[in-house]
């Protein structure tokens, strides 16, 4: 089983974006399925930073080819859908004129990367799995970014539809995301598969609070983590004006948020400006150091701004899931991560705008260690029992199986194999 991955970032990007994420989930298949050949086509550069990486890196059996366009300005939406349909068109290329691949895996970085695997499968028979992460242009409309007239807009939704129902299969991370493709594109359910991100129980393990990150900020008492992008998507002025009230309250919760991003000036500037010394700003921290960021605090926080249910899914919540920490989610009902939360009772959810609401939350949690620790384990049973990297694995090998006409069956030692049968139903050697 030869697969091809397309995305704009792979290895060793560790931003917890969609390269960090397709690269766990490559390693997992390639470590565990034997059978399983992955090769990738990628850029030249990680989410962040300018440094150019090398063309070719064989990165512990899978070979990385890095093609060498142009970084996109991520202040121009008119040039960076230009540099991305260059690197879409680039990838197509490099397709066309190297080996034949049985199946290929595209992502959603860039937007237009689906249109070369279409043209693949067009041209040469190969089917592809499209794994939406961030479903545009219906979030740049839902941001406004771009306004719903925008002649652009009703091109790419035209496309967009066009390379979902060619796809094998249609991946998406939740639940609310499966439902705005049935509502939107009218694909239907036979043609969705819903798999979360995940995380690997090993990687990020449940700790106490006395942690390398407390000692070196001589950060003590409750505290309410947010680790990730500070994008445009997400919801950080409730987050604000509840730490606001909660200092005027003089509640001992101190609010740590960690990361960059689109919002990162408007949140200083609202800390500095409103005195809000309660909340303290870092910069990411190593891959190493990440598992002993998320249990230096009581709660984590996840948030989505309105409108954009059903088009992304935060991948931070699994890794909180993994270190035993409860999570307060401040988005919809309709949230994949909120109906995971109320399944599961491992978190609160919180509604988006609602200060009062996550005031009342906050401070009800930093009054009852025992319900946080309890919600603790709930969330690590959870992530054992459902979101493990290898249960996410599991689910992508069985989709491949299904692309390529395959049938599933459990080999001696546990795991999934897929096996080509013959018309008598007799397993034929691949």
């Amino acid at each position: 089983m030869r697969i091809c991955i397309l995305n704009e970032f792979f290895h060793p990007d560790t931003t917890g974006g969609t390269g960090t994420v397709l690269s766990n989930l490559a390693r997992t298949l390639c470590d565990n399925y034997p059978n399983v050949q992955i090769d990738v086509l990628t850029s030249r550069y990680q989410y962040r930073g300018d440094n150019k990486l090398a063309t070719f890196e064989n990165w512990h059996g899978i070979p990385i080819r890095r093609l060498s366009t142009p970084r996109a300005s991520q202040s121009s939406t008119v040039l960076r859908l230009i540099v991305n349909v260059l690197f879409s068109a680039a990838t197509f290329l490099r397709l066309m004129v190297g080996r034949k691949y049985d199946l290929i895996l595209v992502g959603t970085a860039p937007p237009p990367l689906a249109m070369a695997a279409h043209w693949i499968k067009r041209l040469r028979g190969t089917p592809y799995v499209y794994v939406i992460y961030d479903l545009e242009p219906d979030r740049a409309v839902s941001m406004k970014v771009l306004s719903p007239t925008n002649p652009l807009v009703s091109l790419v939704r035209k496309r967009q539809a066009s390379w979902l129902r060619a796809s094998a299969k249609a991946i998406v991370l939740g639940r609310c995301m499966r439902d705005h493709l049935r509502e939107n594109y009218q694909l239907p359910a036979s043609q969705i598969g819903v798999i979360p991100i995940g995380a690997d129980p090993e990687e990020v393990d449940p700790r106490g609070k006395d942690t390398r990150f407390r000692a070196e900020q001589a950060i003590d008492g409750f505290i309410v983590l947010y680790s990730g992008n500070f994008g445009r998507y997400h919801n950080f002025d409730t987050i604000l004006d509840a730490a606001k009230r909660l200092k005027a309250e003089q509640k001992k919760i101190t609010f740590v948020l960690v990361g960059s991003g689109h919002q990162k000036d408007h949140i200083a500037h609202r800390i500095q400006s409103e005195a809000i010394d309660n909340v303290k700003m870092y910069p990411f921290v190593p891959k190493d150091d990440y598992a002993d960021l998320l249990a230096s605090c009581d709660v984590s926080l996840v948030t989505l701004e309105p409108g954009m249910e059903g088009l992304c899914v935060p991948s931070k919540f699994y890794n909180i899931l993994a270190a035993g920490r409860p999570t307060v989610a401040i988005m919809s009902q309709r949230c994949e991560v909120a109906k995971v939360i109320m399944e599961t009772d491992c978190g609160v959810q919180v509604n988006q705008g609602d200060t009062e609401q996550l005031v009342r939350v906050l401070t009800e949690l930093s009054e009852s260690p025992d319900q946080v620790e309890q919600m603790g384990k709930n969330a690590r049973r959870a992530l054992v029992q459902n979101f493990t990297s290898i249960n996410v694995a599991e689910q992508y090998y069985r989709v491949f199986a299904e692309a390529l006409g395959r049938t599933v069956t459990e080999s001696p030692a546990g795991l999934s194999v897929a096996v080509v049968r013959d018309e008598t139903n007799k397993p034929v050697p691949r």
